[in-house]
């Protein structure tokens, strides 16, 4: 019997500020969607749940499908549960033509993602192996875009502080996550950067990309930002659009050397027209206008928010026809009360979705080759620090305390995707591959066991390590307040929280 016919997604890979695929060449544009597919009703109808699972493959190849209507080439996972198995559905997305952009913080519990305690506490030290067992695995799959270190930090401080309070503490995160990957020999170099929502921009943006220290791995590989600021649907030319024009402007000054994206868009407003009676149906012209060439040369792409209407935060009654502040998603679940365990959901798209679809169409990536592309002279080095953020140098991190988790073995480098979505690694059956997350925190609690039993002098990092079992198992998905302006009047979009500052300093 011959082997099983196999497919592979080409691995994208950055070079200056453009993504670029590393076997053809070309450059690639992200024209992405934003992705978490709450039912209406039930025990799945809860904000922070990892649905990327072989037991939820009912869910997400239903979406699939609608992924490749859109015409999306990636998605952004908002969290993943690290003590599980994914490969099922990368594989499933890989097939489909998509990536995935991966977040490795989780909102839900406080020792999961970056605190709004000041720096350097904001940085707690589960944190850094919980991200790094995402990374072993998701590195693995030749569809992980990118990884997350965090989102919209920058809006968890106390009142009336500024993001440099807790602005160190996701940067050295960066930092150990990216120390981490060069550690590893041999796992795929998957770039790590973090996610911003769209305040005080001009700090946050020089900030990531800025060099404090002689470490070359504290800086962002690129840098992410959720943004709403095409917010009059009468406006329909790029330089009529002065909120989205203002924002191509900024990071046109800012000499970026690293790719940007807009991780999340797509402002809600009345003044977009009732089509098919849904009001307030989104042009997505800031979609379209991703293509342009002088918005290329600021941002490599974007991701849409979002993919589905949440029932539960929706203001208005199903099936949605009415305006609604928080109704993001381009289509909807039906029936009304499905909760996709004995009612299965079905998926309703809105004219919104064929916008975003037509935008995504008219979006072409630069005829522009990775050999060819060459930087601008002025944007091949680090931006300068904002002098208001303290170097990450300047504290003692209690993560550097912290036992790295183990790198991947050889058999677990490479996951390949057969026919049939279901793959192996290098080989090794799936069932081997399957624990590889999970194996690390398994052996640290039998090191800690036997280190009580005989009484060994085993260092406190091995027990914080431990710990970090208290958050593998409650992924996250959320998104915060947002600063979106566009003309002369200032619009706030609340969005999902996936935490909020209460929660993230007690533990």
């Amino acid at each position: 019997m011959g082997a099983p016919t196999t497919y592979h997604l080409t691995p994208i890979v950055i070079k200056g500020y453009k993504f670029f695929n590393s076997e053809t060449k070309e450059n690639i544009l992200i024209k992405g969607i934003d992705y978490y597919p709450r039912p209406n009703f039930g025990d799945l109808d809860v904000n922070n749940f990892d649905f990327f699972t072989e037991e939820f493959r009912h869910v997400w190849e239903r979406d699939i499908l609608q992924f490749q209507e859109l015409g999306v080439n990636a998605i952004r996972l908002y969290s993943v549960n690290p003590a599980k198995d994914h490969s099922a559905f990368m594989c499933a997305l890989e097939a489909a033509g998509i990536y995935a952009l991966v977040e490795l913080a989780s909102g839900d519990r406080p020792n999961s993602a970056i605190l709004s305690d000041e720096a350097p506490d904001c940085y707690p030290k589960h944190l850094k192996t919980r991200g790094q067992v995402i990374m072993r695995e998701f590195s693995r799959y030749s569809n992980t875009l990118a990884f997350s270190a965090g989102n919209e930090v920058n809006h968890f401080v106390p009142l009336g502080k500024g993001p440099q309070w807790n602005a160190p503490c996701l940067k050295k995160f960066v930092r150990d996550m990216r120390a981490f990957a060069r550690k590893c020999k041999g796992m795929r170099h998957v770039p790590v950067g973090l996610i911003m929502a769209d305040s005080d921009r001009d700090e946050n943006t020089l900030y990531y990309n800025c060099q404090s220290t002689g470490d070359d791995l504290e800086h962002a590989e690129w840098y992410g930002l959720n943004t709403y600021v095409y917010c009059n649907g009468n406006r329909t030319s790029f330089e009529e659009a002065v909120g989205f024009k203002t924002l191509s402007d900024s990071f046109d000054s800012y000499n970026y050397s690293i790719p940007v994206l807009l991780t999340e868009f797509g402002c809600l407003s009345k003044s977009f027209p009732t089509i098919d009676g849904y009001e307030g149906q989104r042009s997505f012209n800031q979609a379209k206008w991703l293509g342009l060439p002088q918005v290329q040369n600021n941002f490599a792409g974007g991701f849409a928010f979002e993919y589905s209407i949440e029932s539960s935060i929706a203001r208005t009654p199903f099936p949605f026809k009415e305006f609604g502040e928080q109704n993001y998603g381009v289509g909807y679940f039906s029936p009304q009360y499905c909760d996709d365990v004995k009612v299965m959901c079905e998926y309703k798209r809105t004219p919104s979705f064929y916008n975003l679809k037509r935008a995504y169409a008219e979006a072409k990536a630069e005829n522009l080759s990775m050999d060819e592309f060459r930087p601008d002279a002025g944007r091949m080095g680090r931006t300068p620090c904002p002098p208001s953020f303290p170097s990450i140098d300047s504290f003692e991190w209690q993560t550097d305390r912290v036992w790295d988790a183990w790198c991947p073995k050889n058999y677990e480098l490479a996951y390949t995707c057969p026919a049939s979505g279901r793959g192996t690694t290098m080989g090794v059956n799936p069932s081997i591959s399957s624990v590889a997350g999970i194996f690390t925190i398994l052996s640290l609690i039998v090191v800690a066991y036997l280190a009580r039993k005989f009484q060994w002098a085993i260092p406190k990092s091995s027990h914080d390590n431990v710990a970090l079992l208290n958050g593998l198992d409650m992924p996250e998905h959320g998104s915060s307040l947002g600063d979106d302006s566009e003309d002369t009047n200032l619009v706030k979009q609340s969005t999902r929280d996936g935490y909020s500052s209460l929660e993230c300093s007690a533990e």
